[in-house]
Parts: structure tokens; C-alpha cells; sequence
């Protein structure tokens, strides 16, 4: 039998202790208990369960169904209901979130037992499933062509963002459609023609194409497209068909004239920085750190930052820089994404971003375009872009890469699933690292192949341009400071903060040093009231934001954090002493630096699965009694920090391709 992660979520303790006997006695691990909705999502987070017990009736009176589609929604976990009635409307109700199964109060182990085998049984195959989907879906979505797919009435059942982009449409107004009713054509003859073929294809399980008609879009524009038609096969029976349109108007239509001519990098040439910014500040804060570099290195060079990150309007951009600031988005799982603020679907927001990025980059044309980290953006938001871009030839594409993205394996995997490194061979002309192969080598971890390693470059890592790095000093404290940060805010704030207030709290009378704590811009509001409360009466000061954690960093005798890229060069450049505790959410980055940064000699790592008040009491005060492990590195110069500074010294090496007219 193999062993499943269980969470029981019930509000009643005498059934909570019957089940978790019951569940451990036959072999399976309780991860947790809950009688609450928060509480079930905070032990989830912590411990992602493979299988939920889940209570209809919470205390609080919190509701188990709602709270049993936000797990299955953000962990994809199994569901088994536990009720008194299984009547008709109480099933109906659990339908919508898939439930795995039932159990009716009172129960025995064999339910239990029978009900985990069945629910593990059947969920690993409707997992395997919607992988099977979702790796259509990301197929499609990245597709530069307009693609739709029907059901075998017909109906469009799914349409990628290059389809909402050629009719002029969102997503959700094409879906659920009949695709005849969706597309429209020049002439009635074609229209009739097209719902003929539609309906051979279905009938004869064959493809069909047309080699050009004239597409009619609902605001009267006019485009020449080729149609290819593929049936679905199942069971040798059509059930369903994926449509294919190419827009031919921008192959056949003239291109500009004139004479490309090379220039070197530098005055006059136009550059766009595209940094997805889903989650935190990292990304914001190292390609406004490179434009600063360039912007100050190339007179004349203009430079547009195009951002999702809300907080982008808090920094300054300089002269010769501007930003556009796309709709937010927020990471709600690995790989899944939803609206930060407007209210409209996860596809929808996918659609809005992709169509703006289009039209921007085809307005500002730029020569140089560096994509930070995510080589087709969030979703493939960038892939009509690079499609479009590639097409014209005009211009430079990069991507740059920090040091570690997350396991080897899982980014192998996954990029050899959704076609990255043919991404990266066709569509990029370079590839750099914003790090050291000393620390971390992405080349050889994440398997590039020969042709791609040949043009990824190594520029060292990135911090703030122009500031000096701090020098080795005898250190004095009257009070000693401590700082805790945890990067934007989006992960780490109960169990880096939490914990480090826990612990003041508990060890006060042996505690000698003062804090000050970065809750970051994205805390939520609830937690921040929380730790304003832990922190009463304590020698702690918090803030929400700060430009820049130099001056803190530079003051503190020992810096609590996590370890997120643009964290970890902060304390290379600036701090003393550090205790590390790696935020883990969605992947493992930041505990591989984490563990990595500890192998060299630089810093104490805390796993978060580690961190008690007792622990982090205990490497604190080891920290504060040992060296300044950071400040003999940036004597010895071991870990170089000049990443902006080589980053403008490659764009000084390249050419940049323009239209002359003539």
C-alpha cells in the first residue's frame, strides 16, 4: 500500500481523534488537522496533503464545500466528504468540486480504508488527465497561429490568445460558441462552405483545409487566411476538431523598404525590457538596476520597462527610461495565475497582457528586446511577440536568465514539455546568466544543448549600479541591530517574522539586540495586523517598504531573511552576518541558494520545515559570536557583484540591426 498525505478538516475533536487513529493506524500520514477554513489553508500551504477529509459543516461557520474547491484548486488534492446525510442536495453541492467520495457518520476503518484507496485511485488518474490537457493547452496558448478546438456539436471549447488577437475579441466572448457563428467570411458562399467542411471533418474523422479565404472580423476588418481542420480521434470516431487559422496578410502584405544597416549598441537604439513580475519584487528590481546601468553607459539609448508589477511606480526611472505598466497578475499555484486586481478570469488577463505586449512591441519596435527569466513570459503571454519580432529581423533577443530557476529535474522536465529550448534556439539570439558557474551552473544543470550553451553568457551577479560595496570595518554596537526581511512580501511573513517575533517574546531577558523588520509591499493585510500585534512592546520596529535595504543591511549586525535573488545580492554587497530561512513556495530556488550560499562558507541556512523560536535563537546567537562571514567575502572579492556593469559591457559588444529608408 503506499503511503497518502492526509489533512482532516472537522470541527468536532472526538471525530478529529477517531480519524486520525484510524488513518494512521493504516499507514497513511496525517499532515494535519483543521476546524476552520483559514486553518486548513495555512497547514496546506505548509504541508500540501494528497488527500482532504473534509467536513461539511466548520466552525466558524465556515462551509466545507468552498473550502474544499480552494484546496483542490490550489494543491490538486483529492477530496472525501464526511457528513451525517449524504441526501441528494448535499451530493449535488459537492459535485462541483470532483468529489472522490463519501463518508457517511458513523464509520468504520474499513470505510476509511476502502474510501482513501478509492479517492487516491481515481484521482491519480483524473490528474493524469488534466496533464494531459494542460500540456495541449500550453502547446496551444504558445502557438503563433489562431487555433481553436470544438466539441463534436461544433461548439469552440477552447481558443488560444493569437485566435482572440486575430478576431479582435476576448476569449470568453469566442468559447462556448459555434465556431460558424464565430468566424465570418467575405462572401456567403464561403461561410456555407466552411460549415459544410466542418461538418465533413466531423462525419469522416479526415482533415480539411482551405488554401485562402477572406476572414471578416466583428469590427469590419479584412484578412486573407489558410484553414487547416484536424479531427480529434477517439475510439476511431471523430469527437472534436482543432482549427487552424494563419493569418496571410502579413506574409503577403509589402514590407517596409529601405536598407538594414548594423550600427553598434548604443545611442539611438530602442530597447525593451519585458519582466512578467507575477510574484514579488525580484524581477523589478534587476532590470531596473540593468536600465539604470545602460541608460548611464549609452548616451542617447532609450529604454522601455513594460511590467506587471504594481509596485513599479514607487521607483524612480531615469532619464532615458520610461515603464508601461501591464495589469497585475499574482501566482496562486506552480504555474497558475489570476488577476492581482480587476476581476476577470485567469484566461482573460492572459489575453489582455499578450494583446498589449503585441501592440507595444509593434509600436515602439524595438532593436533590442531582454526578457527577464521567463522565455515566453507569464502563460506565454511573449510568444506572439517573439513570433512577430522574428519575423521582421530587426532585432536583438535576449533572455536573461538568474542564476537558479528551481530543481534540475523539474526544469528539464518542463522545459523539454512545453518546448522551451527550441524556444530558446529559434527565437533568441543570446542567452545570459545573471550569476557565476562558481556558485551555480544553469548550463550544465538544466542540460542546455550544445547550440544553446555556445550562446548563453555568463555576466556575474546583479545589484544596484554605482553603489559602493560595503568594506571590512571594526564593528561597535552600543545596541546591536538585527534586520529581518522577506523579500516583497509575498511568502515568508508568518514563518520568518512570525517566528523571529515568537522568539523575542520568549527569550527577551537574554536577548541583547534591537530589530528591525521588512514586512514588504505585499503582506496581506491580515498578517501585517498580526505581527503589529506580536510585536507590541517589544524592541521592534516595522515597516511595509523601502527603495532599498542598503542602509539597513549596512547597519545591522546580522541580517534574518529569505533568499530570494535580489535578497541574497543585497546581503553579498552589504551585510554582515546572515541567517538564511528559504521561502518554499511553488519551487525550490530559493533553497538551493539558500543551502548553496551555506556550502561556500557565506551564511547559516535554516530549513523552513526547521525553524522553531529555539532554532533561530540559537543560530542568531551563534551568528552574532562568529566573524562577519559576508564581510571577509567581499574582502577576498569571492563572489563577484558586477553583473550590471558586464551586462553593459556584452551590449557594447553587439550590433544593432535598423531600417534606413530609401
Amino acid at each position: 500500500m503506499i503511503s497518502r498525505k492526509v489533512l482532516i478538516v472537522e470541527d468536532e475533536m472526538i471525530v478529529q481523534m477517531h480519524l486520525r487513529r484510524i488513518i494512521s493506524d493504516i499507514g497513511h500520514e496525517v499532515v494535519g488537522t483543521a476546524a476552520t477554513t483559514a486553518e486548513a489553508l495555512a497547514i496546506a500551504l505548509e504541508h500540501p496533503p494528497e488527500i482532504v477529509l473534509m467536513d461539511i459543516h466548520l466552525a466558524q461557520g465556515d462551509d466545507g464545500v468552498d473550502t474544499a474547491r480552494l484546496l483542490s484548486d490550489r494543491h490538486d488534492c483529492a477530496v472525501i466528504f464526511v457528513t451525517a446525510y449524504a441526501d441528494d442536495k448535499t451530493i449535488e453541492r459537492t459535485a462541483e468540486v470532483d468529489a472522490a467520495g463519501y463518508l457517511v457518520k458513523p464509520f468504520s476503518d474499513a470505510n476509511i480504508r476502502a474510501a482513501i484507496s478509492t479517492a487516491a485511485a481515481g484521482h491519480g488518474r483524473r490528474r493524469k488527465e488534466r496533464e494531459r490537457e494542460k500540456s495541449l493547452s500550453s502547446v496551444l496558448v504558445t502557438m503563433g497561429d489562431a487555433i481553436f478546438t470544438t466539441d463534436a456539436t461544433g461548439l469552440v471549447t477552447f481558443a488560444n490568445p493569437r485566435a482572440a488577437d486575430l478576431l479582435e475579441q476576448p476569449i470568453h466572448a469566442i468559447s462556448e460558441r459555434k465556431l460558424t457563428e464565430t468566424l465570418h467570411f467575405v462572401t456567403a458562399a464561403d461561410d456555407e462552405a466552411l460549415a459544410s467542411t466542418l461538418e465533413t471533418a466531423l462525419r469522416d474523422a479526415r482533415s480539411e483545409s482551405f488554401s485562402q479565404l477572406e476572414l471578416v472580423t466583428p469590427a469590419g476588418r479584412e484578412i486573407a487566411v489558410e484553414i487547416d481542420i484536424e479531427p480529434v480521434i477517439e475510439n476511431g470516431r471523430a469527437t472534436g476538431l482543432i482549427v487552424v487559422l494563419r493569418d496571410r496578410s502579413k506574409q503577403d502584405a509589402p514590407r517596409p523598404t529601405g536598407t538594414l544597416e548594423k550600427r553598434p549598441f548604443g545611442a539611438d537604439t530602442r530597447l525593451l525590457v519585458y519582466s512578467h513580475d507575477t510574484f514579488g519584487l525580484g524581477h523589478l528590481r534587476r532590470s531596473l538596476n540593468l536600465i539604470r546601468e545602460l541608460v548611464q553607459e549609452f548616451p542617447g539609448l532609450s529604454a522601455l520597462l513594460v511590467t506587471g508589477s504594481p509596485m513599479v511606480h514607487r521607483y524612480t526611472m531615469p532619464m532615458g527610461a520610461d515603464y508601461l505598466k501591464l495589469p497585475a497578475v499574482q501566482k496562486v499555484a506552480s504555474e497558475q495565475y489570476e488577476a492581482r486586481s480587476l476581476s476577470i478570469t485567469g484566461s482573460d488577463i492572459h489575453t489582455l497582457r499578450s494583446n498589449l505586449l503585441l501592440r507595444t512591441i509593434r509600436d515602439y519596435d524595438p532593436n533590442v528586446l531582454l526578457v527577464d527569466h521567463s522565455p515566453v513570459g507569464m502563460k506565454g503571454e511573449m510568444r506572439p511577440s517573439l513570433d512577430w519580432l522574428t519575423n521582421q529581423g530587426t532585432c536583438t533577443c535576449i533572455l536573461g536568465l538568474r542564476d537558479i530557476i528551481d530543481r534540475p529535474e523539474y526544469v528539464q522536465e518542463l522545459w523539454h514539455r512545453e518546448g522551451i529550448y527550441d524556444v530558446l534556439r529559434d527565437l533568441y539570439d543570446h542567452v545570459v546568466v545573471y550569476g557565476t558557474k562558481a556558485v551555480y551552473d544553469p548550463v550544465k544543470e538544466y542540460g542546455f544543448p550544445d547550440e544553446l550553451a555556445a550562446k548563453t553568457h555568463f555576466v556575474n551577479y546583479v545589484c544596484d549600479p554605482g553603489e559602493a560595496i560595503a568594506e571590512m570595518t571594526d564593528t561597535q554596537y552600543d545596541v546591536p541591530l538585527v534586520a529581518v526581511s522577506i523579500g516583497g512580501g509575498d511568502g515568508g511573513g508568518d514563518k520568518v517574522i512570525g517566528t523571529f517575533l515568537d522568539m523575542f517574546a520568549r527569550y527577551r531577558d537574554k536577548i541583547e539586540y534591537r530589530a528591525q523588520i521588512l514586512t514588504g509591499p505585499f503582506v496581506s493585510p491580515e498578517l501585517e495586523r498580526e505581527l503589529r500585534a506580536k510585536a507590541e512592546g517589544l524592541p521592534v520596529t516595522l515597516e511595509t517598504f523601502v527603495p532599498s535595504t542598503k542602509p539597513l543591511f549596512r547597519e545591522a549586525a546580522l541580517v534574518v531573511s529569505t533568499t530570494g535573488y535580489n535578497t541574497a545580492t543585497d546581503l553579498l554587497a552589504h551585510a554582515r552576518r546572515a541567517v538564511l530561512i528559504p521561502r518554499f513556495l511553488y519551487r525550490h530556488e530559493q533553497v538551493i541558494r539558500a543551502r548553496r550560499m551555506e556550502e561556500l562558507g557565506l551564511v547559516t541556512c535554516l530549513h523552513p520545515d526547521e525553524v522553531t523560536p529555539e532554532s533561530l535563537f540559537d543560530a542568531i546567537r551563534a551568528s552574532l559570536d562568529g566573524p562577519e562571514k559576508l564581510t571577509l567575502a567581499r574582502k577576498d572579492k569571492r563572489i563577484p557583484l558586477d553583473g550590471a556593469q558586464r551586462f553593459a559591457n556584452f551590449c557594447r559588444s553587439l550590433e544593432v540591426t535598423s531600417l534606413r529608408p530609401t
